[in-house]
């Protein structure tokens, strides 16, 4: 996973439609229609970038598809394990007022909202 201006100059370049294909193929609970709502297209949006002369996401669903990477890595390290990590993602929390946490990465604001949630399960806080 990459951060700082790293993160910063891939988004801006754009993220290739083939490393977001990666992500998506990686998945085993979280399902395609989870992962176009995050990244905020549809899977003909991704066609079209994958035949465009870059290859490459904007930068909107670049930042997003980053954002739900560096989720589904603290997820990991939180739950033990991706299976665990995307089940978890996809149910509702309770510390979310019930909704999915998959759900609220469309957003800055909820991607940080599960990102709190995720490192107060890893000190066990809860309240």
């Amino acid at each position: 996973m990459t951060g700082g201006i790293q993160a910063h100059d891939l988004v801006t370049r754009g993220v290739l439609v083939a490393d977001a294909e990666q992500v998506l193929k990686s998945f085993t609970v979280v399902t395609e229609d989870q992962f176009y709502a995050v990244l905020g297209i549809n899977p003909r949006t991704m066609q079209r970038r994958a035949a465009s002369t870059s290859g490459a996401l904007d930068q909107n669903a670049s930042d997003r598809a980053l954002r739900l990477v560096a989720v589904v890595a603290l997820a990991i390290t939180v739950l033990g394990s991706q299976p665990a990590a995307e089940e978890w993602l996809t149910k509702p929390a309770m510390g979310l007022e019930q909704r999915k946490p998959i759900d609220l990465l469309q957003s800055t604001d909820g991607t940080e909202l599960v990102k709190t949630l995720l490192n107060r399960m890893d000190w066990g806080v809860y309240a």
